[in-house]
């Protein structure tokens, strides 16, 4: 179940997937803001600098820190 998926990410979608990446796993270092980006990345076939630019970051902390 390691297919890359090409498509593009919204910055709500983003934070939906974030969510449930963090709800799912109790290890926090997958938890990470580089880890999961990485996985992302890898994922759905996009560049560090693409997801970032989508709102990866402000997604993150929005689950994260609830800011």
């Amino acid at each position: 179940m390691n297919q890359k998926v090409k498509t593009k990410l919204h910055f709500d979608q983003l934070l939906l997937l974030l969510e449930k990446m963090i709800l799912q796993t109790s290890v926090p270092e997958k938890k990470d803001f580089y880890h999961l980006l990485e996985e992302i990345s890898i994922k759905y076939n996009l560049t560090r600098e693409e997801l970032l630019m989508r709102g990866f970051r402000k997604a993150y902390r929005q689950v994260v820190d609830g800011v």
